[in-house]
């Protein structure tokens, strides 16, 4: 599948909370718009034409009259639609995408979509996923992240699909110099930005982050 190229990528999912301003002021014109299954109904509200649709329709009606290309997903699938449209985007060489209407509601789905995240951390995509609360992204061993103008904000960090991690955290109330954080204890929660710019330094494992918006 080949799309005119574009600088980002947007997916829009079709989670009961989604705020649609925070996606109409997002998302830019020179973005590639990505539905998937039900979430084209949120781009639409947000006055947003996607760009391609993909989705089973089991839970959202078939989007007949929306004019883009759509592709429909049997019921019966190893895929989630949502990483279906998130393998589509990689497959397409973006190395930049944010997810919207992708948490809240049935809380095994905000689950695998955590996984979806590991998955583009895995492959070199710079993926945050947002709702009115927080941005989320994933993180693999030798990355960094920089937040700017985030002070004041809460951040948490947790090993996700391995059992530690190793971190440095710079710029935060609670700081960390190669620290360990175990999957079975969640010593990362609630920490707290103090500085204009704080970064993150992951040297082993893989993590969820959650920075509260």
């Amino acid at each position: 599948m080949e799309s005119e190229v574009k600088e980002r990528c947007v997916i829009i999912g079709a989670s009961p909370v989604c705020d649609t301003e925070m996606i109409k002021k997002s998302v830019r014109e020179s973005d590639f718009v990505v539905c998937a299954d039900g979430g084209y109904k949120y781009a639409l509200m947000a006055g947003i034409k996607p760009d391609l649709i993909i989705g089973d329709f089991d839970s959202a009606e078939f989007p007949e009259n929306v004019k883009c290309d759509i592709v429909k997903l049997p019921v019966h699938k190893d895929d989630t639609d949502t990483m279906y449209c998130v393998r589509e985007c990689v497959k397409m060489g973006y190395k930049t995408i944010l997810l919207f209407g992708m948490t809240g509601g049935r809380l095994d789905h905000t689950f695998a979509n955590f996984c979806t995240l590991l998955y583009t951390a895995e492959n070199g995509v710079n993926a945050k996923m947002l709702d009115g609360e927080n941005m989320i992204f994933a993180m693999t061993e030798g990355m960094k992240e920089v937040l700017e103008n985030k002070k004041g904000h809460i951040f948490s960090i947790f090993p996700f699909g391995c059992e530690s991690c190793e971190v440095t955290l710079d710029g935060f109330e609670y700081p960390l110099k190669e620290g360990i954080l175990k999957a079975n204890f969640p010593l990362g929660v609630s920490n707290c930005v103090i500085s204009e710019r704080a970064e993150i330094h992951l040297h082993k494992g893989s993590t969820i982050c959650i920075m509260e918006n």
